[in-house]
């Protein structure tokens, strides 16, 4: 599968995330990816940086672990990050 079509499915699912957690801000992303992925965590910053504006900046960690997955499959295995206030 083509590495746009992963990067914006991670994109969209951290998205739905961070709406659903109320996370403002994601300090630390891990994905798990297929051993067959090129995607790495500079592709996935450069992506996530520009497609989701507000919650990533340079301050986010990306961490990408290589896993025995099918091809077309992505993980978001961790997000930590600020979380509203309103939810405190």
């Amino acid at each position: 599968m083509d590495n746009t079509i992963l990067l914006s499915k991670i994109s969209q699912g951290l998205m739905e995330c961070c709406k659903s957690k109320k996370f403002l801000r994601v300090k630390k992303l891990t994905v798990n990816v297929s051993e067959n992925s090129n995607i790495n965590s500079c592709n996935l910053y450069e992506y996530l940086k520009n497609f989701n504006k507000g919650i990533v900046d340079e301050s986010t960690e990306i961490k990408i672990e290589i896993e025995d997955l099918p091809d077309q499959v992505v993980i978001i295995s961790s997000i930590e990050g600020d979380i509203s206030q309103e939810c405190v």
